[in-house]
C-alpha cells in the first residue's frame, strides 16, 4: 500500500535550517509541509497502515527523483531532525545536554512555552508518527529521554526522570532542607541565607517562569519554604504534560490508548525507535545481504564487512544505511526488513586500473551500493565516508518529476531559535 502523492519542497525546507530561520506556522520545513497536507486527510488513508507501507508518496519539487521508497524514508528521516532541531518551534536539547553534564546530553524534551493551538496540533501531529512507526514498522530517528515517553504509556513522571534531563533541576530545595533539618536555626538566620531565592524556576526551553503569582518577587522564607519546595516539584514533574497529553492524543488516533497502557516506556521507545545502528546488527545485515555481479568471497566483499563492523561506529553506521537506503535505522528482526540490502558491482570502474578513484554509488529506492573493487579497507572507508557524508539529497540531476508550485519562502514572524545555544 502507498498512500496518496504530497508535494515536498526540499529546497525551501532545507533553507529554513540554512538560513538559521524557525518554521514557527509549519509551512516551510518538511514537517510542515506535510502537516498542512495531511491534516485533514483520514487517518485510515495515512496513519493506519500495514507493516511495511507507505503513509504517502514523496514527490520532490523541482528534482528529479522518483519515490519507489527511497524519498519517502528521506523524508521522514528529515522530519525527524527537523523536531529535533530549531528548525521548529517544538523540542530543545535537555539542560544536561547544554550543561555539557549527566545523563541524556544528546536527547531532547519539548519547548516548555510552545503552547499554543498551533503546536498543541503540531504535538498531536507527531504523535500520529509515532503511531506510523508501530503499524508500518519504519523505525524513526527520534531521542526523546523517559519524562516523554512515560506519559504516552500513561506511566507516573518522578523526580529520577527529571534529574535525567537536568541534574540541577532542584538543587535549590536540598539546602532548604538540610537547614531544617538542623535544630535550633532561627527564622531570622533561615530568612537571610535564603533571602535571594525567589518562586520562580528556570524552564527548559531557559526562560525564568513563576511559581506563584507575583513569584519574580516573592522570596523563599522561614513561613513559605514548604510551597517554594511543593510548587517547584510539582511544576518539574508537569512541565511537559501539556506537550506529551497532545502526542499521546494523536498517538491514540494511530494505536489504540488502551494497547498503549501494555507497554512500558522503553517498550515503546523501541517499538518508534528501535536502537539505530549498532555492531551487533551487522551479522543480521550480513544475514539480509545480496550480491549482484560480485560474491561474499570477493576480497573487497570482505574489507566492506570488516569497514562496517570494525571500522566505522554506530553513527557513521547509520548514515550508511541513510545513504543507501533513506532512513537510519535498522529493522529490529529480519522478518521485518521490507527487501534486501543488496551490494552490486560497480560498471564505471570495473574496466578502470584504478578503482580507488571511483566513489560507491547509492540507490535509496531499493538499498542498493555499487560498490568499486577497492584495494584496502583503508581506500574503501576514505571513499565511502566521502559519499555519505556529502551526498545526502535525492536527486538524479535531470528532469523534474513535480512541477507543483515552490513554497513560498516568507520568513515568519518571531525570534529564531538558533541563535539560543540550544
Amino acid at each position: 500500500y502507498i498512500g496518496d502523492a504530497v508535494d515536498l519542497d526540499v529546497m525551501a525546507a532545507g533553507n529554513v535550517t540554512l538560513k538559521r530561520q524557525t518554521d514557527h506556522k509549519a509551512r516551510r520545513t518538511i514537517f510542515g509541509q506535510l502537516y498542512q497536507q495531511l491534516k485533514n486527510r483520514p487517518i485510515n488513508r495515512v496513519f493506519k497502515i500495514g507493516a511495511n507501507h507507505r503513509a504517502f508518496k514523496a514527490n520532490y519539487v523541482g528534482m528529479n527523483a522518483i519515490d519507489a521508497g527511497g524519498p519517502y524514508r528521506d523524508a521522514i528521516e528529515t522530519v525527524c531532525r527537523e523536531v529535533q532541531s530549531p528548525a521548529l518551534p517544538l523540542f530543545v536539547r535537555t539542560p544536561n545536554g547544554r550543561m555539557d553534564a549527566g545523563v541524556n546530553r544528546d536527547s531532547f524534551v519539548p519547548r516548555t512555552s510552545s503552547k499554543s493551538l498551533l503546536h498543541a496540533a503540531l504535538y498531536e501531529f507527531l504523535g500520529r508518527f509515532f503511531g506510523l512507526a508501530i503499524r508500518s514498522r519504519l523505525l524513526m530517528n527520534f531521542n526523546f529521554p523517559s519524562i516523554v515517553w512515560k506519559p504516552l504509556v500513561g506511566d507516573v513522571i518522578n523526580e529520577s526522570d527529571v534529574k535525567a534531563i537536568d541534574k540541577t533541576a532542584l538543587n535549590s530545595i536540598e539546602p532548604i532542607e538540610a537547614l531544617i533539618d538542623q535544630k535550633g536555626v532561627s527564622k531570622q538566620d533561615f530568612n537571610s541565607q535564603f533571602r535571594s531565592i525567589k518562586f520562580t524556576f528556570c524552564q527548559c526551553d531557559g526562560k525564568v517562569a513563576p511559581l506563584v503569582k507575583g513569584g519574580s518577587v516573592l522570596s523563599v522564607n522561614s513561613d513559605n519554604y514548604e510551597l517554594y519546595i511543593d510548587r517547584l516539584r510539582e511544576t518539574r514533574l508537569r512541565e511537559f504534560e501539556f506537550h506529551c497529553k497532545h502526542m499521546r492524543k494523536g498517538l491514540g488516533k494511530v494505536v489504540p490508548l488502551a494497547t498503549l497502557s501494555l507497554f512500558t516506556w522503553k517498550e515503546l521507545e523501541m517499538l518508534v525507535c528501535g536502537q539505530g545502528v549498532t555492531r551487533k546488527q551487522i551479522p543480521s545485515l550480513r544475514r539480509m545481504t545480496s550480491y549482484s555481479g560480485c560474491s561474499p568471497s570477493d576480497p573487497h566483499i570482505k574489507a566492506f564487512w570488516k569497514m562496517m563492523e570494525d571500522v566505522f561506529d554506530d553513527t557513521q553506521r547509520a548514515k550508511f544505511i541513510s545513504f543507501t537506503w533513506g532512513r537510519s535505522r535498522l529493522p529490529q528482526t529480519e522478518k521485518d526488513y521490507e527487501q534486501q540490502f543488496k551490494i552490486a558491482s560497480h560498471n564505471a570502474s570495473e574496466a578502470s586500473d584504478d578503482p580507488d578513484a571511483f566513489f560507491p554509488l547509492a540507490h535509496t529506492c531499493f538499498f542498493q551500493i555499487d560498490l568499486p573493487r577497492y584495494s584496502s579497507v583503508e581506500a574503501m572507508t576514505k571513499r565511502v565516508l566521502w559519499a555519505m557524508e556529502t551526498c545526502t539529497s535525492i536527486d538524479n540531476d535531470s528532469y523534474t518529476t513535480s512541477t507543483a508550485p515552490r513554497v513560498q519562502e516568507i520568513e515568519d514572524p518571531g525570534e529564531s531559535f538558533w541563535d539560543e545555544g540550544f
